[in-house]
């Protein structure tokens, strides 16, 4: 079961070096990409991400805590794409923050299924450390549609791994958050991990955690037991995605 994959940046987000890479400070500033994933194949289409928030007082609540600059909203994204919303099967949300779930909203997802981390939503309910703000996890109105989701039966909150699709699996990794995400694809080209526990290559490369990891040992195991049981693993922010996977 082959899937087709494409990156598509909906944000640009500079950091420094310490947020980046655990037990490193110096001067320079990375700027991490944000991606929707379209993901194509016989068993319809499917997305990784939802992109930031489309309504501008949710994104300038988003905005109020750090820069976020060349924001497209997911329903641009699927028009560049020659899709419309309706044709949406599943979406997979690799964080529970509205920088990755913002465009969890009922026009822009009529009948998708969504799969998000059982371990994030048990902190955002249960034990919320700050990080990030509780507010952040979803808007308003995504938090409103994710009860419509449960309602219709379409809403999976699983620590996986779980099947979406023949050829595409969900699963919990945590490291960077509890409820941080991969998500694992059938190409034509192997198995590609899409990894929201690292931020760009060098963390793959040189097996280094990220630098803001609430659980550093597990953001260094996920790396590498992907890299073990992919193909081909990607950072889930590196801003080469969208060349390599155009």
């Amino acid at each position: 079961m082959h899937h087709a994959l494409t990156a598509c940046p909906v944000a640009i987000h500079p950091v420094p070096t310490s947020k980046c890479f655990f037990g490193r400070s110096d001067d320079a500033i990375h700027e991490l990409t944000f991606h929707v994933w379209i993901v194509r194949g016989p068993h319809g289409v499917g997305l990784v991400d939802a992109g930031l928030p489309p309504h501008a007082d949710d994104l300038a609540a988003l905005r109020a805590t750090d820069e976020y600059r060349d924001v497209t909203p997911l329903g641009d994204v699927l028009a560049a794409h020659d899709l419309v919303p309706a044709d949406v099967d599943w979406c997979c949300i690799t964080q529970p923050v509205t920088y990755h779930s913002g465009g969890l909203l009922p026009e822009l997802l009529p009948r998708a299924r969504v799969y998000l981390s059982k371990a994030g939503i048990a902190e955002l309910l249960c034990d919320p450390p700050g990080h990030p703000p509780t507010a952040l996890y979803f808007t308003a109105r995504s938090w409103a549609f994710l009860r419509e989701l449960a309602i219709d039966g379409r809403l999976h909150v699983t620590d996986g791994p779980v099947e979406v699709v023949p050829g595409v699996t969900f699963e919990t990794t945590g490291g960077h958050h509890p409820g941080s995400a991969g998500v694992r694809v059938t190409t034509a080209d192997g198995l590609v991990g899409i990894l929201e526990t690292a931020f760009l290559q060098a963390n793959l490369d040189h097996e280094i955690p990220v630098g803001v990891s609430e659980d550093v040992a597990q953001c260094r195991r996920e790396i590498k037991r992907w890299k073990r049981t992919c193909d081909l693993v990607v950072a889930d922010h590196d801003p080469g995605l969208a060349a390599r996977f155009p």
